[in-house]
């Protein structure tokens, strides 16, 4: 599917904090049987191995490639703040969180946008600069000397991080609300698959001539006969057999082989992954916009679990134990959860309370919603989300519906850190042990949520010894772990729904307006936290 397509930095004075121990093995305390059984979730193992048996039709394995080509950028747009930096890139469409590799921060254009750039970290100088032949770009995650996104508009691209040059891309189905992940040489992430991978066979895009060339293809691997449309009891043809299509069944895990596009394998899943896969322990987790945890072999594809247990966050993982923030059944109530990996016993639900910022009802009536329909309109969704997308099981779990304000949404996310989960539960600030869930502090952001929509503030991030909170005023707040006490603000002077970055002392992020602000704190200690969810693998813990 092709569509058409100043900044005040506030310092306060700085305390210090002792670096803490590791994350303990959690205990087992008792939990009320009703409780615990809610916080478990039903085991579904059975069912979706069942849906990626050969009894059932399999997601297509040819995709058609995409393209880029270089572009610049105004010398105007940047604009020197204090020692930091400001960019006001073309679309001033909303910008996801960017990514620091290599010396370079680079970072997605905005929703509107099909642009890709990479900036001097300490400079903001223009170091490259992409069109891509789809707009919407994710949050990059960058290993290896390999950068990769999808774009919303329903490609993932890899590209070489020192110069921008297009590796490969595939186009995979419209629309891509997640961000991939990479881990082991592979990459992964869903896709839409009722809408057949384009089916026009893989090919490998190389870069013939360097960003001053041309974009060359090498011979495409044999076709395979695409999938028929989306809906329960649709058939496909393979080898002569007709085969039903799961019940249900919307989209894929796939993963593809980081340096050459591979794909190596892929498997039926209820609904696109909210933020990003996890990949942790040896193993690759993801929770999917229908509310299942699903647990799998990195290398195989093999499902090692699933449990529907209406989860409203990607998972963080530390040491063998889940943990997740999860909707209550019935209810716009929302909980953290611990879990065993792998027996899915639950350990600890904590913080249960009333979640406005989950309520279908609630968020239709906010301005989240109203700017999330204008900008789906204006990337071609004028009648909202497309079938594809599966958004009705989205909006019933965390009340979200547009393309927009699902590619964007980072729930509950815990932080890992030392002993401690820290979250952004809509309007408060809330750390819990690891062990026993039990409160260690809390403090409310400032602002309107039923109004504004949404989180108040994106998930909470590490750097060096402490912890950095930005909030949708427009501030990114440095923490004590310890004590919850605010030590440091920073005024970005825009809203921010996407988690920023760390590195050596300097803070990136994106903002709802279209920037990039880089803030050069003068502590280089403040460091750690590269990119969305920590690392390309997004294991979010310290």
């Amino acid at each position: 599917m092709m569509k058409r397509h100043g900044v005040a930095l506030a310092v306060l004075a700085v305390a210090g904090c002792t670096r803490g121990g590791s994350q303990p093995a959690l205990g087992r305390p008792k939990l009320d049987g009703l409780v615990a059984e809610q916080a478990l979730g039903k085991d579904v193992t059975a069912e979706v191995r069942s849906w990626n048996s050969a009894a059932f039709a399999a997601p297509a394995t040819s995709f058609r490639a995409g393209s880029a080509h270089p572009r610049q950028l105004d010398t105007s747009a940047l604009t020197k703040v204090g020692s930091g930096f400001s960019i006001k890139l073309p679309s001033g469409a909303p910008v996801l969180s960017p990514a620091v590799y290599g010396g370079l921060v680079i970072t997605p254009g905005g929703f509107h946008s099909r642009e890709l750039y990479a900036f001097e970290a300490a400079t903001g100088k223009l170091a490259w600069a992409i069109d891509l032949d789809d707009d919407g770009p994710s949050a990059p995650a960058c290993e290896d000397g390999v950068c990769v996104i999808n774009t919303e508009s329903c490609t993932l691209f890899a590209v070489e991080a020192r110069t921008g040059k297009l590796l490969w891309s595939w186009w995979l189905g419209d629309p891509l609300m997640s961000s991939p992940t990479i881990s082991g040489g592979k990459v992964f992430t869903a896709y839409p698959a009722g809408a057949g991978g384009g089916g026009g066979g893989v090919q490998n895009l190389n870069n013939a001539g360097g960003m001053n060339g041309s974009w060359g293809n090498v011979a495409p691997s044999v076709p395979v006969p695409p999938l028929p449309a989306a809906g329960a009891g649709a058939k496909s043809e393979v080898a002569g057999v007709a085969r039903p299509r799961p019940p249900g069944q919307s989209h894929a895990m796939a993963a593809f082989d980081l340096h050459t596009g591979k794909l190596l394998w892929q498997r039926w899943i209820d609904a696109d992954v909210m933020s990003a896969p996890v990949a942790a322990g040896g193993e690759l987790y993801a929770t999917s916009f229908a509310g299942t945890v699903y647990r799998f072999d990195p290398a195989s594809g093999d499902i090692k679990s699933a449990r529907r247990a209406r989860a409203t966050s990607a998972p963080v993982v530390v040491d063998g134990q889940v943990y997740f923030s999860q909707r209550a059944e019935g209810s716009a109530e929302e909980s953290l959860v611990a879990q065993d990996a792998r027996s899915a016993k639950a350990y600890w639900s904590a913080e249960r309370r009333a979640a406005p910022y989950l309520a279908r009802e609630v968020q239709a009536r906010s301005g989240l919603a109203s700017k999330g329909a204008q900008l789906d309109s204006a990337n071609g969704f004028s009648g909202g989300a497309p079938a594809s997308a599966n958004a009705e099981v989205a909006a019933l779990l965390v009340g979200q519906a547009n393309v927009s304000t699902l590619q964007s949404f980072q729930g509950s996310r815990m932080l890992s850190f030392r002993g401690a989960n820290i979250t952004t539960m809509g309007d408060e600030v809330v750390a819990t042990d690891g062990r026993t869930g039990q409160r260690r502090w809390a403090y409310k952001l400032s602002g309107d949520a039923a109004k504004s929509g949404g989180h108040l503030g994106p998930p909470p991030l590490a750097a060096g010894d402490k912890i950095l909170v930005a909030t949708l005023e427009g501030e990114i707040q440095v923490v004590n772990p310890k004590t919850g006490k605010v030590e440091r603000r920073f005024a970005v002077g825009s809203p921010i729904r996407s988690q920023p970055v760390v590195s050596h002392g300097w803070i990136y992020v994106g903002t709802e307006d279209g920037k990039l602000v880089a803030i050069d704190t003068g502590d280089k200690s403040l460091t750690g936290w590269p990119m969305w969810g920590m690392n390309a693998a997004r294991a979010g813990a310290i």
